[in-house]
């Protein structure tokens, strides 16, 4: 699969500079879940509210900073920003290829998924109280009393909610996205065919702040960074990653708003 932006064109990082480029992102989330997250709740304030608001600005930074790094390559490259930021056309063929890696990754995420308690269990995790109900994979939200969902948060009809985390979602697919694989993943390349390889774990191992899901980051983590790495594209990920938070997180949340 040819591309018009040649990856290996841009300047690529050293390790100790890869190695930097996931963890700052990730000590900021870390940060802000793991210390301003918990001060807020515990100074009462809603904890769905509060995640949301955190991660919001969190991943807002991150489009910025992404953005900013592939605006300043494609001046340096004298390519389009579209060229740098990967969003190369594909063939149906291509597309087909993509997509049937992207569904293998989303049907072994599945299956992964019921290893993550066992994981938790062998690793010693624990899942903190003052994290959302939809990082902790031992509740279920259509058997589970709402109060216990939302503490002091009514989510019943709560229209804002729906508006904010849609915001959320969106600001994720772009974050990841635009950041760890349009930006990253080309500057990885000397790497070879293990780039991709790196790329997916190290961006699992950047949810440091929510770890005890690692066995499922890992798995959708490795599936997305090959179809980038394949079709120098970004658009399958994106598309996939769009219907899947959208159908996934947000058809959650409109259950039990609408619930």
């Amino acid at each position: 699969m040819k591309a018009s932006f040649e990856w290996n064109n841009t300047k690529q990082l050293t390790p100790i500079q890869i190695l930097f480029a996931f963890f700052l992102p990730s000590s900021l989330a870390f940060f802000g879940f793991r210390f301003v997250l918990p001060w807020l709740v515990d100074n009462s304030y809603p904890k769905v509210l509060m995640w949301t608001t955190v991660a919001t600005i969190m991943l807002l930074l991150l489009v910025i900073l992404g953005i900013f790094f592939i605006n300043s390559e494609s001046k340096k490259l004298n390519i389009s920003f579209s060229e740098r930021l990967c969003l190369k056309k594909l063939t149906v063929k291509q597309w087909l290829i993509c997509l049937g890696i992207m569904i293998l990754g989303i049907a072994l995420s599945v299956m992964v998924s019921s290893f993550i308690e066992p994981f938790i269990r062998l690793t010693g995790l624990q899942i903190p109280d003052y994290m959302p109900y939809w990082l902790d994979p031992s509740i279920n939200p259509m058997k589970t009393d709402m109060e216990i969902l939302s503490p002091g948060y009514p989510l019943q009809g709560n229209y804002f909610f729906v508006a904010f985390f849609a915001i959320i979602l969106l600001l994720n697919i772009l974050a990841e996205e635009i950041y760890f694989r349009a930006w990253l993943l080309p500057k990885m390349q000397f790497l070879g065919k293990w780039s991709w390889v790196v790329n997916g774990v190290l961006f699992a191992l950047y949810h440091t702040f929510q770890l005890w899901l690692f066995p499922l980051l890992v798995v959708v983590s490795l599936a997305t960074a090959l179809v980038v790495y394949l079709s120098k594209s970004l658009w399958p990920a994106f598309a996939v990653h769009i219907v899947a938070n959208f159908l996934i997180g947000m058809l959650g949340i409109l259950v039990i708003v609408f619930g």
